[in-house]
Formats: C-alpha cells, structure tokens, sequence
C-alpha cells in the first residue's frame, strides 16, 4: 500500500506542476490580450485627468478672481483708491488674508504702484514703465479681469500668473490691482488633484512653452515642440503620442492654454507587470505548498481511517462468520448425536450379549467395525467444522469438489430442515493452491442466500427448491457458479447488492455479500458478480488456481 501510495503521490504533483505550468501559460496569455486593455484604460484616465486638472484649475482661477473682484469693491465703495496710506495699508491687510497669492500688487494710472502694502519708490522702476507693463495695458484696455502670463517676474524673480481686476473711480479705470502666483506652486495650490504612479500633469501657453516642471527634460522639450508644430499648423489638440507616452490635452478657454496629462505606459505596464508576477508567484506558492499540506494530511487521515476501518471489518467479518455459524451448529449437533447414539447402541448390545454368553467373536468384531465407522463418521465431522472455521489463513493445495462437497456436509441439516436439494455440475478432480476456508466461507453466504430466496419463493412447492452449484476453469481461474430459481435481484438493486448495508432478505443486515466480494478480492485476487439477477439468479464466485503467498 506504500508503494502505491507514493506512486500515487508522484501522480499527484505531476499533475499539480503540469497544472501549474498551465496556469501560468494562460497568465501569460491573458497577460498579453491585457496589455492593450491596460493602455486604453490608461488612456482613459488620463483623459479623465486632464479634464479634471481643468475643471480643477477653472475652479481654482474663478476662486482668486472673485476675492480680488471683492477687494476691488470695496476699494470703489470705500473710496481710497487715491489715499497712498489707506490702499497700502488696505493691501498690506488683505494679502495677509489671502494665502493663496505669492504677492499682491496695485497700479494706479498716475504710475504709483503698491506691492504687499509697500510704496515701490520710482528709482527701483521708473513710472514712465510701469504704465506699459502687459498686466496693466490688457486690464485697463478691457475694463475686465485679465491672466497673464510674466516669464520672469521682478520681484519674485520667476514665473508668475498675474490675476488682474480693474479699479473703477467713478466709472473710470483707476488702476489694476493684482494678485500674482507662482507658477510652480499652482498645481499644488489645486484641491481635489492628485496624480497616479509615473503620471505627469503640465500648463502650456498659447506659445507652446511649458510653465510647470516636468522631471523628464527630454520629454518636456519633445512636448513643446509638438506643441509649436501643432499650433503652427493650427490643428485641434486633443492628445499627443510621444514614445510610450499618450498624453491628452484640454484647453483651459479663460486664457487660452492647455493642460495636459500623461503616462509613461512602458513604466506603467512594467510596475504592473513587476506586482502582478510577485502574486502569481506568492500565489502559486502557496497553491502549491496548500497541495502538498493537503496530501500529507490526506494520507495521514487515510491511513488513520483505513487502519479503524480495517479493524471494524476484521470485526464485521467476524460476526458475520459468527452469524453464518450459528446456523450450523444446531445441523453439527445432530451430526455429532448420531455418530454418538449409534456408538451407545453398539456397547449397550456388547455388554448385554456378554452377560448372556451369546456374545461370539464374529459378533463382537462387527459390532466393532461399526463403532469404528461411527467414529469415524465423528471425526470427519469434527474435522470439517473445524478447518471451515480457523483463523489462519494459509494457502494450500485441495481439491475444489471435495471442498465444496464438505461445505455441503456441514451445511446438511440445515439444508434438510429447509427442504433444499443441492446439485453439483462440472466438477473434476482440479486442484487449486489458495486459501480454502475463504473460499468456502463465500460459498456458504452465496448458498444461505440462495436457500433463503428458494424458501420465499416456493413456500407451498417444497420440490421446486433446488440450489445448482456449477464449476468450470478457464486458463488461470477458477469460477464456481450458484444457481437459484428464486425471486430474483431487482434491477435497481442489482447495481447496488454489493455495497454497504444493502440486502434483498427482510431481516438481512447487508454485509453478508460486500464481505463476500471484499474477500475475494483482497484474499482471493478472485471477485463474486451477479451474473443474471432472476429466472435463474446466478451469483459467481472466481478466483485464482494458483495463489501467490
């Protein structure tokens, strides 16, 4: 059973690591039809992105708008645009309220302009240029809120975004007041934005420069030359293919620039991939380490029920044996009464034919001869009961009709008492090397349960009850066939009357038959089958002529 148990084993892990090897084939594959999936999802979000960041952004723009939209009010309506000391101090309080500008900065049209509550004097910037900067032109030309973009701002000495306001004074521009913001700082300013792994986000102008830093300087310039290309062309920009990176485009109409959002797909799918195989891997180790775990533990709890099963059928078998002989015993006893009676006859004859003196010698030794026939008789019933019934379990060579005609020898009471004939067709002087009591043991259930059907099915016909036992050989086997015109195995039953707890006899515990094939095949190397379940009901028994020890 070991050996078998690890040739099973083997089978087993063969299996799994074939299995395995499948699954990850198919992974691969699936991996394959994904990668395109993987992109145009990417795609997707990116797009996502993009107008996010834009709807973001306008929200963001609109937020500082109306707070300089306010403060310009209440400059109108309080009046104090042209007291040098109340606007400065004005601006000097309202920039410290609003953290969302870098710096906050007033012109007036007389040339003064005021940057965080500080008077700018004109030696730092002449007044005659402070009229002509761009900011201050476009605010006061439009009488409206502008953007605008300083490549290099004075003060902060970088990149800036200018949200400009017009000033009124009695209906008329008085000044621009602006609040001014970095341009590296404004993606971090924008709530509600944030970024997925080896994703980018950037501002471009309607020139086509990038304001906002990209870590990939490479990329950065291939960008902006796609964008001086595209706005050259005046084509519609919507996204951009550059390497592994698609990257889409929104335009932000307040100011006319672009935002845009891309990925590096080749990183992406990489750190993808990279995380992917590292649960496969953990995952097909830990299915394979669980397979393992399961077959030691299923051999273990195989061998712990089969060695309790085994000892409950050693002990079944037993009582079934048991069962069996407690119908024989009563047929033994009338065997061993005769014998005994005929035995007590002859001495009582002796002893009274003595005491007479017609006691002769002739006389004496036939009465002799016939004790010693009746002893025999004994002795050969002794001798039959007690092979049927021994524990060992040796194989040895014997005749297969003188066995099975002392079965029927020890079964002859209790077939009389029943009115069951028995006859024997086929038979020869063969030989066999096997286990002889198992054999007969089989036999003895196939007969009891045809006798119980021939007693069912012919109550009132007591001639009609006539059990036909058949031997043939044929190459290595020898088959012994019960024959019974009885009622029958039911179709139904037919493909069950072998397994556990299932009988066709109304006070039949169902083990006598799944002993009966058990036994032939784990002791025999034989098997008991139905062979034709009714009209004659044929149960056979087969087994080897030679048995190896």
């Amino acid at each position: 059973m070991g050996i078998n148990l690890k040739s099973q084993n083997i089978k087993i892990y063969a299996i799994i690591l074939l299995a395995s090897l499948f699954v990850i084939l198919l992974g691969l594959n699936i991996y394959s039809n994904a990668k395109e999936k993987i992109i145009e999802l990417s795609d997707k979000n990116n797009i996502a992105v993009s107008k996010n960041i834009v709807n973001n952004f306008q929200i963001w723009l609109d937020e500082r708008i109306n707070s300089l939209i306010r403060a310009s009010k209440f400059i109108q309506n309080a009046g104090i645009v042209d007291d040098d000391e109340k606007i400065a101090g004005f601006i000097k309080l309202f920039k410290q309220n609003a953290k969302e500008f870098d710096l906050m900065q007033l012109l007036r049209d007389d040339g003064e302009i005021f940057v965080d509550g500080e008077k700018i004097l004109e030696e730092v910037m002449p007044k005659s240029e402070r009229t002509g900067l761009i900011w201050y032109v476009e605010t006061k030309n439009t009488n409206a809120p502008s953007v605008n973009f300083m490549q290099k701002h004075k003060i902060l000495k970088g990149s800036t975004l200018n949200l400009c306001i017009p000033v009124t004074k009695q209906a008329k521009f008085k000044a621009a007041l602006c609040g001014v913001v970095r341009i590296e700082n404004i993606f971090n300013s924008i709530k509600n934005f944030s970024l997925a792994p080896n994703s980018y986000s950037f501002l471009v102008t309607h020139s086509g420069e990038i304001l906002t830093s990209i870590p990939d300087l490479a990329l950065k310039k291939e960008i902006e030359e796609k964008f001086k290309e595209l706005f050259l062309k005046d084509e519609d920009i919507t996204s951009l293919k550059i390497g592994q990176n698609l990257i889409q485009v929104a335009e932000i109409p307040t100011i006319n620039w672009f935002i845009g959002a891309g990925t590096n797909n080749e990183e992406e799918i990489s750190a993808l991939t990279k995380e992917a195989l590292k649960n496969a891997l953990s995952l097909l180790f830990a299915f394979v380490a669980l397979t393992f775990l399961a077959n030691i533990l299923h051999n273990f709890m195989y061998n712990k029920i089969k060695k309790i099963q085994d000892e409950y059928e050693t002990l079944l078998t037993h009582r079934a044996k048991m069962s069996e002989a407690g119908e024989l015993i009563s047929g033994i006893n009338h065997q061993f009464i005769q014998p005994v009676n005929s035995l007590k006859l002859m001495l009582s004859s002796c002893i009274m034919l003595k005491k007479e003196g017609k006691l002769s010698d002739e006389e004496l030794i036939n009465l002799l001869e016939k004790g010693q026939s009746s002893v025999k008789l004994l002795s050969s019933t002794i001798e039959i009961f007690r092979n049927f019934y021994k524990s060992a379990e040796n194989v040895s060579e014997f005749e297969v009709q003188t066995s099975v005609k002392n079965l029927i020898t020890l079964m002859h009471t209790e077939l009389s008492r029943a009115n069951v004939s028995v006859k024997f067709s086929g038979f020869n002087e063969q030989k066999v090397r096997q286990i002889e009591n198992i054999i007969q043991q089989i036999l003895l259930i196939l007969i009891h349960n045809a006798k119980d059907s021939l007693v069912e099915s012919y109550k009132d016909e007591p001639l009609k009850r006539i059990i036909d036992i058949r031997f043939r050989s044929f190459e290595d086997k020898c088959y012994i066939g019960v024959y019974d015109n009885g009622n029958g195995v039911s179709e139904q039953m037919s493909e069950k009357i072998f397994t556990w707890l299932n009988t066709t006899k109304k006070q039949g515990n169902g083990i006598g038959l799944y002993f009966a094939k058990k036994l032939a095949q784990e002791k025999l190397n034989g098997d008991v089958r139905l062979v034709n379940n009714e009209k004659p009901t044929v149960f056979e028994l087969s087994f080897d002529i030679n048995l190896k020890d």
